[in-house]
Formats: C-alpha cells, sequence, structure tokens
C-alpha cells in the first residue's frame, strides 16, 4: 500500500530547439553564430533556465519547512540526506552530492548560465539580423544576466543592509561580463558593485524590450523586467524607485487570480484532497508575467519518500507547523497552494490530511511547462512593503497606498463572505502583518530565504535522526550561516575567491 496519498507532482518534457553550442568550443571545431536567429537559439539553449536544477535546497534552509522523524531507516537515509542543508553546516554543498542530491552548485549552474550570456551579448555585433531582432535579443540576454547575478548576490553575499552589514565592503560575488574572461581568475565584487550591475543590465534590457513587439510568456518582457527591477530596489532600500517599478508592471499587468471561483475541498472530511490550483503555471494562471524553470528542481527537493510496510506516514520533510498555523480558516491558499498527504492512524481509521509541500505549478492531470513564475500579486507586495517603509520612516501617505494594496489581493484569496478589509494604521503593526501575508502568498517560490535575511528574522530547526538524537539550531541576525558558503569547487577553482566566515 502507499504509504502517501500526494497531488500535483508531475514531471513535463521539455524539448529545445536545435542551437548551435559553440560554448563549449575546441581549437579544432568552433561554431561561430551567424544570424540573429543562431544567436537566439543559443540563448534558448545556453542562456535561458530552462533544464537547470538551481538550488533544490532553497527551501529546506527557510522555516517553511520541517523534519518528522519515523524510525524506519528510509525515512531516517531521507532525512539524513538533506540535514547538512537543514541545519546551515558550512559543508552542506560537499556533503549533499555525496548523498545523492542534484542541484546543489548554484554557483557553477548560474556561471554556466551567465556565460550564455555574455557570448550571446558579445557576438551580437558580428552576425546578421534586423535591429529588432537584435534588440529583443540583447534585452533577454542582459535581463537574464541581470536575473542570475541578483540571485548570486544574495545566495553568497549579505544581504544588502541588513542588520549593520556594509554593501559597500561587504563581498558579493565575481562579476564576468564577457565570455573571454573566466570566473576562476575575478576576485569578488561588493554587494553594491553587484547591485549596480544588476540595475544596469535591467534598466538596459526593459529599454530595448520596450522597443520589441510583445513576448511570449515564456520570454521575459518589460512587465516581468519592471517586476524584477521593483525587487532589487526593494532589497536595496530604494523605496521610491520599488513602487514605481511595481507600478509600472501592474501597469501592462494587473489581474489577480479570484480563488473564491476555483473549486475546493477542506483539508480534511473527504476522501482526497484538492489538486493546488497551478497558480504559477503560464498556461493556467492569469498571473504569470514570465514563466520559467524546470520542475526538477521541486521534483528533487527534499520531499521525502513511501516507507515499505508503513502506512500514510508524513514525509521526511512537509510543510511546517509556523507556515501553515499563518493562514486563516477561511483563506484559500491553505488548500489551493499545497500538496496534502494522509496521516492514517489504523487505532482510529481517521485519515488527517497534512501538508505535505508547497507546489503551484501543476496537477496529477496537466502538463507543467514551467516551474516558476514572475508573478502579479509580487507587483502588489511589493508596493504595499515599499509605502510601509516609507511610513515606518516618517511618511504616513505610504499607509493608505499599503492597506489598497493588500485589501486587494487579500480580497482574492480569502472566502468572499468572510472577505473584511484591514485597517491596520500603525506602521509597526501593518508591516508584521504584511511579512506573514508576504510568506502566506509567495512561500515555496525562492523568496523565503530572501526575505528572512533581509528583515533581520531568526529561524530554527529541529532534526531527528535516531530514536535517541535530536540536532536543533537557531540562526539569528547576522549570523554566518545567512550567507551560505562558497561551494570548494569553486574555491578550488578560483584562488582569487575569499570564503564568507
Amino acid at each position: 500500500m502507499k504509504k502517501y496519498i500526494t497531488l500535483g507532482l508531475l514531471s513535463f518534457t521539455l524539448i529545445l530547439g536545435s542551437c548551435k553550442k559553440f560554448l563549449e568550443e575546441s581549437n579544432q571545431n568552433l561554431l561561430r553564430p551567424t544570424t540573429a536567429s543562431d544567436l537566439a537559439q543559443t540563448l534558448l539553449g545556453e542562456g535561458f533556465p530552462l533544464t537547470d536544477r538551481f538550488h533544490t535546497y532553497m527551501d529546506v534552509i527557510t522555516d517553511d519547512v520541517e523534519a518528522n522523524f519515523l524510525n524506519d531507516p528510509f525515512q531516517i537515509a531521507a532525512l539524513s540526506r538533506w540535514a547538512p542543508a537543514f541545519l546551515w553546516k558550512n559543508t552542506m554543498f560537499e556533503d549533499m552530492p555525496v548523498s545523492g542530491i542534484p542541484g546543489t552548485d548554484s554557483y557553477t549552474t548560474y556561471y554556466s548560465r551567465i556565460k550564455g550570456c555574455n557570448v550571446v551579448l558579445d557576438y551580437l555585433g558580428k552576425v546578421s539580423g534586423s535591429e529588432a531582432e537584435k534588440a529583443k535579443i540583447k534585452g533577454e540576454a542582459l535581463f537574464l544576466r541581470g536575473f542570475y547575478y541578483f540571485n548570486l548576490v544574495n545566495l553568497y553575499g549579505k544581504a544588502y543592509g541588513a542588520n549593520g552589514s556594509n554593501p559597500d565592503s561587504d563581498l558579493g560575488v565575481p562579476l564576468v561580463l564577457s565570455s573571454d574572461v573566466t570566473r576562476d581568475l575575478i576576485k569578488r565584487a561588493t554587494v553594491t558593485q553587484v547591485y549596480a550591475q544588476v540595475e544596469k543590465d535591467l534598466l538596459e534590457a526593459n529599454t530595448l524590450l520596450s522597443s520589441t513587439s510583445g513576448s511570449n510568456i515564456y520570454h521575459p518582457g518589460v512587465a516581468a523586467t519592471c517586476l524584477l527591477l521593483s525587487r532589487v530596489y526593494l532589497y536595496s532600500r530604494q523605496w521610491d524607485k520599488s513602487i514605481d517599478y511595481a507600478t509600472k508592471a501592474l501597469a501592462i499587468k494587473s489581474t489577480l487570480k479570484n480563488l473564491n471561483e476555483v473549486t475546493a475541498n477542506p483539508a480534511s472530511g473527504f476522501d482526497e484532497a484538492s489538486p493546488p490550483y497551478q497558480m504559477a503555471n503560464a498556461l493556467v494562471s492569469p498571473e504569470v508575467y514570465w514563466g520559467y524553470g524546470f520542475d526538477k528542481d521541486y521534483a528533487d527537493a527534499a520531499l521525502g519518500a513511501g516507507v515499505s510496510g508503513i502506512i500514510f506516514e508524513k514525509a521526511a520533510f512537509t510543510v511546517s507547523a509556523s507556515l501553515s498555523d499563518a493562514y486563516e480558516v477561511d483563506d484559500r491558499r491553505n488548500v489551493l497552494y499545497f500538496n496534502y498527504g494522509g496521516q492514517y492512524n489504523p487505532n482510529t481509521g481517521v485519515l488527517i490530511w497534512s501538508k505535505f509541500y508547497g507546489f503551484k505549478y501543476g496537477s496529477l492531470t496537466s502538463i507543467i511547462q514551467n516551474s516558476k513564475a514572475f508573478r502579479v500579486s509580487e507587483a502588489y507586495l511589493n508596493r504595499a512593503e515599499a509605502n510601509i517603509q516609507k511610513a515606518l520612516a516618517g511618511n504616513g501617505q505610504g499607509i493608505n497606498g499599503a492597506l489598497a494594496d493588500l485589501n486587494l489581493l487579500r480580497s482574492k484569496r480569502i472566502t468572499t463572505s468572510k472577505f473584511q478589509n484591514i485597517n491596520i494604521t500603525d506602521p509597526t503593526a501593518l508591516f508584521e502583518f504584511y511579512k506573514a501575508e508576504r510568506r502566506r502568498e509567495l512561500c515555496f517560490e525562492d523568496q523565503r530565504w530572501f526575505d528572512l535575511r533581509r528583515w533581520n528574522l531568526s529561524v530554527s530547526h529541529s532534526i531527528q535522526l535516531s530514536a535517541t538524537a535530536t540536532d536543533s539550531k537557531t540562526i539569528l541576525p547576522g549570523d554566518p550561516e545567512f550567507t551560505l558558503p562558497i561551494p570548494q569547487t569553486a574555491l578550488r577553482a578560483n584562488p582569487e575567491l575569499v570564503q564568507n566566515p
């Protein structure tokens, strides 16, 4: 009998067009692009995040996941494999691959895609094609490079300005801006320098993509660029610019999916739980600005596994109680944003549903075309947070704007008959409410770890790996664990790199 009743997990097959993979060059056989179409195909295959596992560990290091002990070798093995990340060990990037966990070398994966972007940018002036074609290719390449560097600096550099950090001196990551330069010989730029390059790339991308015809949902367009700029300015505490670019993104698309229109069973009292609503599936959700990513980033994550002979036990890792308890009873996200697993009590015959994992990208009855997305709801949240921050600094006018955005979002998430506007006028109290709301909305979308860092929040984890031993750890704001260690493979390859403390 199966241990889990799970819904919403389906791998997809992604078919890419042929492309000239001249990134892997040999002295004897150098393939060079000659047309803009060649470069577009190269960018698709070597620059876009289509077939990479960037960070399967991303949720395990947050407070959105908890560990569940079961005295069974299979379950203990699953717990042990992920324990280095769950406990933020400084050897996590060496330990996890030994355990067979894919998608842990984010450093190498991101730089591989940056290399693809750099090659395209370097060759653009050497190929034939219309100016419109070249503008679109350059805009997409710059967007992608900016996106990758933004993620890299937030994984391996200190959070911008958080807990007394100094972005002007804090080390970020090496800036490699040409295909002729190897990252293995470049020192780490400062956090400020990396953010400045990200901003430069994205602003130019925004101009270039504004002059081209509309992209399909799997290619970043102006709306996605504006949303990412809003995120970058939010992290770097430039509140007015964050508001401006969130507003620009919403001017292009502002649709929020009303979850009251989605049929959902409650999380108990039924033979099966509802499949999650595909909020990030670009073919289904009206909220997607840009759909991207590989489903293996989630299929290979710490979802646990069935144990032979054990009926309906919890997985090794599931949604944490703190996240689950953050939802109101009438919040439809509580059902529609998660897979549910059935935990069966053989003594009572009762099957209790528990949140197995967050999964907004597909179901057993659909084809997943993308595993991640830039969504409209983030634009509302970014704008709300920036307005709250302005209110905290003394500009009380930001309160009304923040309340308007939060109430609009919640009106599409809470059962209509139970919904009431919030009217929190104290900036500090509103910020606390906002942080919980952002967590409820964007959980399992690669946002929580970065939010914990920049908001100076602590995280506590406890994991039991045997019948008698439990390991627990808490990381506090400013602790070195909030800045991930650079993998030893990168340090060995680049003698110019300095490891994080």
